[in-house]
């Protein structure tokens, strides 16, 4: 699949199968974020890889999973991510790091999709605690997550017409909208 036809295929997943994800797959993906821009090439980014089950488990439990859809709904335990990486930032001080995450988020998801893997990038976190799981250093800022595994869903992209919310349907599908392409370019002039 070429780059573009990939991004158009990926969506957020929020069930996954419980296939385990081999650590050298997940190096791959952090590979491909440290090779991401920096800013200034200042490379504030570190990541950690998570693949035991009972620490999967213990950072499921420090995570906010699709806030639009109500009653609060997380994924069962059948269907949880078997793996993560989580990024943290060693100079939160330096004021472009969130440009730096976004670049090696979007490498990881895109990674992941080419190896036909499911990903979903959460910012809804419990930050201290998972700095305290995973021992990360006061010096160090976790700023998200992002769950990894074998896709067991595949979202229904739609055209936005009212709300940006998702929703899931009589079925469990979910339906993302997205707003339509004319109505967000500008050509020459707004």
């Amino acid at each position: 699949m070429n780059a573009y036809d990939m991004i158009l295929s990926r969506r957020t997943i929020r069930r996954f199968s419980q296939k385990p994800l081999d650590a050298e797959l997940l190096k791959k993906f952090v590979n491909a974020a440290r090779l991401a821009p920096s800013a200034a090439n200042l490379q504030p980014l570190e990541y950690i890889i998570v693949t035991e089950k009972k620490q999967c488990a213990q950072l499921f439990e420090a995570l906010g999973w699709a806030a639009y859809i109500q009653p609060k709904w997380t994924p069962d335990e059948n269907e949880r991510p078997t793996a993560y990486i989580i990024v943290i930032v060693k100079d939160s001080k330096n004021p472009y790091y969130k440009y730096d995450v976004g670049f090696a988020a979007e490498n990881i998801v895109l990674a992941a999709e080419a190896e036909g893997l499911g990903s979903c990038i959460l910012c809804n976190i419990q930050r201290e605690t998972i700095q305290r799981i995973f021992t990360v250093p006061s010096s160090f800022t976790v700023d998200m997550v992002i769950a990894l595994g074998q896709k067991a869903e595949q979202p229904v992209v739609e055209d936005m017409n009212d709300s940006v919310k998702y929703w899931r349907d009589e079925s469990g599908s979910l339906h993302v909208p997205k707003r339509k392409l004319n109505d967000m370019i500008h050509l020459n002039k707004f």
